[in-house]
Parts: structure tokens; C-alpha cells; sequence
């Protein structure tokens, strides 16, 4: 084992000794890491052997770039090239399909420069885990990872107290969903619902965020449409158990005098959508970010509506999970006539607030 400086003769000497084979401690943004190159398997499974990790638990990449990430993956998705131009370099383990359909990796680019140049010298990308045993407190400074690890390592590299001090967040991204598989420094929206519709919003306006199904039970206030969405609103946000920036809503449909929520069974969705036939009604949503709520309203007319359109309405449509039983973008042309306001408040999620609290431009 030998301990060189974070300087170009310390940079040289860990390049040669990991294209040779060998085991690396290195620095990096958040904490020490373990590396070893991926086209040697001996030396990979010595991270394994030297951290004593378990077989099943995969090690992930640091890469020099997003594009040699990319190269090694056979490719990302436009929302993981995304996420990765906001957050890389930085403290952000993306996990994300591997090239050829075997699985997945997880591939981070370090806000480190000399983690980035070693990565380069070496082709692009490393294997790299944090240079600690397992289950044990990742190591800040070198002589930490060299108590933990490094004696059995070919050469630690001591490049001073590392900036972050703390794990990356992890964090899947696949087919349109992003999972926080490990909290950390960075944090995304918690959208507090399992609207589809207030999902498509959000990824429509490039907007980044994880899914926390709220549990709240809702709440009417049968003559103050705007005091049921504002409550309901800010309870769901506050029952979705996640420690992040949450947004929560809640959407009523309110006419003569009465609230329509979500109907009980296709008897109910029938008999809200003749009611609503012919007349104009309004949409309100509720919506809380970190504790503030806001109210937005939008007003829609229906078009006169026979048996025959609402049972052919009911059919195209899935209404029991919509309030007032029908959604203005799923085949909405063949109830609605006209609306003023916000076309999506009627969806479910209306863009003023979100612009007013800078979740999106």
C-alpha cells in the first residue's frame, strides 16, 4: 500500500495502478471511495472482498462525463439526460438500464476534478464504492479510509477532507418514473398523489419529481368549495410521510350548491354527468407546497348530453377516479363545449401556483 498526494505525480501513479489491475482509495465530492476499472473482474471483486459487501449488493460507476456514462449504458432516456445535465457533477447516483437489457447501473459524475481526470485516464468510467466496511460511517478524509480500508489497497489517495461529507442520493429513473432508492444532498418534488393526470403535468413541463401516495382522508365543507380543496390539500401534503418539498392537491367539481368528488360506481357517473348536462359548472383545486396552499377556480359547460353520449363517455373513460366524473383530456370533446381558466386546474394541477413557488418557468 502506498499513499500519494491529490497532485499530477499522485494522479499518474493511481491512473497506472488501476489500468494495471489495482485497487485505488479515492477522493471524491461526497466521500472517500474504494475504485477499481471494470475490465479487470479480479480487481472489482476485491471492492467486495476489501469492504466486505455483500455478492447481491451491486457496485456502482463514477463517471468522467455524462457522455462517457452514456457510452458505457448503450444509451438514457431523454429524462435521465435530463436529470443529469440539472444535477451532473454533483452528488446524484442515478440508477438507470444497462446497455443490452442486463439490469441496471448505477452511474454517478463526481463534482470532484481530480476524481474526474483519474476517471478519464481510465477510460471513462470506474467501479467505485465508499471506502468503509460495510454498514459502517463512510470515511471524510483519507486517514479514515485508510483505517477502515486502504491498508489492503494498492494506493490511497489523500486529497484532503472531502467538500460534501455525505453519500450521494440514489435515485431510479425508468420508463418516466424516478425512485429515491437513498436520501441525500439532493432533493426532488414529492408529488403527494397517485393522479396519473397530475403526473402527465408535471412531466409535460419538465418537471423532475418522485411519487408519495398520501393516505390523508379527505374532507368536505358541503357550502365552502374553497375551504374543502385548501384543507384537503394541505393535509394530503402533510400525511405523505417524506421529508422533502411536497405537493399536494385536491380537486372538486362544484354545481348548484353542491359538491361532486369522485363517484362510488358507474351508476353515480352516470347520474353526475346527467346532471351536469347542458350547464356550466366549476372546477376547484387545491394546491400546498411546504405548507402553503393555494385555490384556483375554472368554470366548464358541458355540452347537452344524451344516454347514448354519456354511456358512450363511460365506456372510453375510466370516471371513477375523477371528480364529477370525467377528465377534460381524456376524449373531453365529447362532453365539454367551453371553459375559461386554466385547462389544466380542470385536469387537476393548475401552472400558476407551481410558477408562483418556482417549481417550474
Amino acid at each position: 500500500m502506498k499513499i500519494v498526494k491529490a497532485d499530477e505525480a499522485g494522479l499518474g501513479e493511481a491512473a497506472r495502478t488501476l489500468l494495471a489491475g489495482g485497487v485505488t482509495v479515492v477522493p471524491t465530492d461526497t466521500v472517500y471511495g474504494l475504485a477499481a476499472h471494470p475490465g479487470f473482474p479480479n480487481a472489482v471483486q476485491r471492492l467486495y472482498s476489501i469492504k466486505e459487501r455483500a455478492a447481491a449488493k451491486p457496485i456502482a460507476l463514477l463517471a468522467s462525463d455524462a457522455d462517457a456514462a452514456e457510452r458505457f449504458l448503450g444509451g438514457m432516456d431523454a429524462q435521465a439526460r435530463r436529470i443529469a445535465a440539472r444535477h451532473w457533477p454533483g452528488a446524484l447516483t442515478l440508477v438507470l438500464p444497462a446497455a443490452g437489457g442486463g439490469g441496471f447501473e448505477g452511474v454517478r459524475v463526481p463534482d470532484h476534478a481530480f476524481a474526474r481526470e483519474l476517471i478519464a485516464r481510465c477510460g471513462g468510467v470506474l467501479r467505485v464504492t465508499s471506502a468503509n466496511l460495510s454498514g459502517g460511517q463512510p470515511a471524510t478524509a483519507a486517514a479514515r479510509a485508510l483505517a477502515d480500508v486502504g491498508l489492503s489497497a494498492d494506493i490511497v489517495v489523500d486529497g484532503g477532507v472531502s467538500p460534501g461529507g455525505v453519500a450521494s442520493t440514489v435515485a431510479k429513473c425508468a420508463g418516466g418514473v424516478l425512485e429515491v432508492l437513498r436520501e441525500g444532498p439532493v432533493a426532488f418534488l414529492v408529488l403527494a398523489s397517485g393522479s396519473p393526470r397530475r403526473a402527465k403535468i408535471l412531466r409535460d413541463h419538465g418537471v423532475d419529481f418522485t411519487v408519495a401516495k398520501s393516505d390523508a382522508e379527505e374532507t368536505s365543507f358541503p357550502d365552502d368549495p374553497e375551504r374543502t380543496v385548501r384543507v384537503n390539500a394541505l393535509v394530503k401534503g402533510a400525511a405523505a410521510k417524506h421529508g422533502g418539498k411536497v405537493l399536494s392537491a385536491d380537486t372538486i367539481v362544484w354545481y348548484g350548491g353542491r359538491i361532486y368528488g369522485k363517484p362510488r360506481d358507474l351508476d353515480e357517473a352516470r347520474r353526475f354527468l346527467r346532471e351536469l348536462s347542458g350547464r356550466v359548472h366549476s372546477v376547484y383545486t387545491g394546491v400546498a407546497y411546504c405548507g402553503e396552499a393555494k385555490v384556483v377556480r375554472s368554470d366548464v359547460k358541458f355540452r347537452a348530453l344524451s344516454d347514448a353520449a354519456i354511456e358512450e363517455y363511460v365506456r372510453r373513460v375510466r370516471p371513477l377516479d375523477r371528480a364529477g366524473a370525467y377528465d377534460i383530456d381524456e376524449s373531453g370533446d365529447l362532453i365539454v363545449e367551453s371553459y375559461t381558466g386554466s385547462y389544466e386546474n380542470i385536469m387537476g394541477l393548475p401552472l400558476g401556483p407551481l410558477r408562483e413557488w418556482g417549481i417550474m418557468e
